[in-house]
């Protein structure tokens, strides 16, 4: 994959393009691919570039203090079947992390800087939604909110909605994706970002942490539908179960490193959702 900076200025700017257009969806007009304009699908498109980059620059930045080889973020398109628009982003390190507190630093570093730049964008977006009068039809996509949502529909004297009630404007969509995304970030499984603090943090008990966690998931699709037992077994076929020990692995990180990472769990069940996506069966939703 290469690195010129020209590269990673092409995928932005062809995930832009792909963002904007799925954004469209979420609005009345339906955007360029509807009976509206390109940018009318700015206000998620914006919000979804800015919440993916500042994660990725969490990541890079804290890569770049320790020394560590890392590139800059690539964005991710994706077709018009996506909903988002976006596989989301990524930067490469090109070297292993072998110090712990190093490892823990550059895990936890990406889901809290995108979990703050999702914020503004969540606490404007609740306050958007228009109320929504059509019946519920079976194959109808509903989004699951997060408890987050809940604690911004207090904070801003929005009110408590889900779902089915209104027409989610194209901002809190993007805030809800940075949810999603953070949340599917900080799983503490393999080389996934929580996985790095798992190991920073549990040592030698991440398999068995991890393989717990990937039992969970699997076992949750007997309630809910398997949306968390797919992300964990793509996680597991992408990055392992198993995490590569540092070097300094016995070492302890300290009360501040441990505080970071409690930090990372609390926001972990802020975003989490036991079915974001579900459809409407045939009994309602």
């Amino acid at each position: 994959m290469t690195e010129h900076p020209l590269f990673h200025l092409l995928l932005l700017g062809a995930t832009f393009v792909t963002t904007t257009l799925a954004g469209g969806f979420f609005t009345e007009t339906g955007g360029a691919l509807g009976r509206g304009s390109f940018s009318d699908g700015f206000a998620f498109s914006i919000p979804v570039l800015v919440i993916l980059g500042v994660h990725e620059m969490g990541h890079y930045v804290m890569c770049r203090r320790y020394g560590l080889a890392a590139t800059l973020p690539y964005f991710i398109p994706a077709p018009l079947v996506n909903p988002i628009g976006t596989f989301g982003a990524l930067i490469r390190i090109k070297e292993p992390i072998r110090d712990k507190k190093a490892l823990l630093d550059v895990g936890a570093a990406g889901p809290l800087a995108g979990f703050v730049a999702t914020l503004p964008f969540l606490l404007y977006g609740v306050t958007r939604q228009r109320p929504s009068t059509a019946s519920l039809e079976e194959g109808m996509v509903l989004f699951d909110y997060p408890l987050l949502v809940r604690l911004a529909q207090d904070w801003t004297g929005a009110g408590r909605y889900a779902s089915a009630g209104v027409h989610e404007h194209p901002t809190f969509m993007a805030a809800w994706f940075g949810l999603l995304v953070t949340s599917l970030n900080i799983l503490p499984i393999g080389q996934l970002d929580g996985g790095h603090v798992l190991r920073a943090v549990a040592g030698k008990w991440q398999p068995f942490v991890s393989g717990a966690v990937v039992a969970a998931a699997f076992a949750s699709a007997l309630w809910v539908p398997p949306v968390w037992a797919f992300f964990a077994l793509v996680a597991v076929a992408i990055t392992g179960l198993v995490h590569p020990p540092p070097d300094n692995d016995a070492e302890p990180i300290g009360t501040g490193r441990l505080t970071v990472a409690l930090i990372c769990l609390a926001v972990f069940l802020l975003c989490f959702s036991p079915a974001p996506i579900r459809q409407i069966g045939p009994s309602g939703p």
